[in-house]
């Protein structure tokens, strides 16, 4: 005598959580550029360093960017662009996915 067990349900039960990740990544996502135009510790000369702060969530994860050349260089240099967002934004996925 077999057992039989369905399954069926099981692909919509990880879509499902996969789009709740997903929306939770883009939430924190837009939070942490939000994070880095206000707290960013630069002078803001020409708007485009905050305006370049950027995120996407990747299948793999959240991404934050700063598509200014030169980001990395006033980061170098001591000044908060992107690194306290990043920070920020790890401890809110925390937060929010538990």
């Amino acid at each position: 005598m077999g057992v039989k067990f369905d399954f069926s349900d099981v692909d919509s039960f990880f879509d499902h959580g996969y789009a709740e990740v997903k929306s939770v990544e883009e939430k924190v996502g837009k939070e942490a550029v939000d994070y880095a135009v206000e707290h960013g510790s630069y002078q803001n000369r020409t708007g485009t360093l905050r305006k370049s702060n950027k995120y996407s969530a990747q299948d793999d994860g959240l991404e934050l960017r700063n598509e200014a050349e030169y980001a990395s260089f006033v980061e170098s240099k001591g000044y908060e662009v992107l690194t306290g967002a990043a920070l920020y934004a790890e401890k809110r996925l925390k937060e929010e996915i538990k």
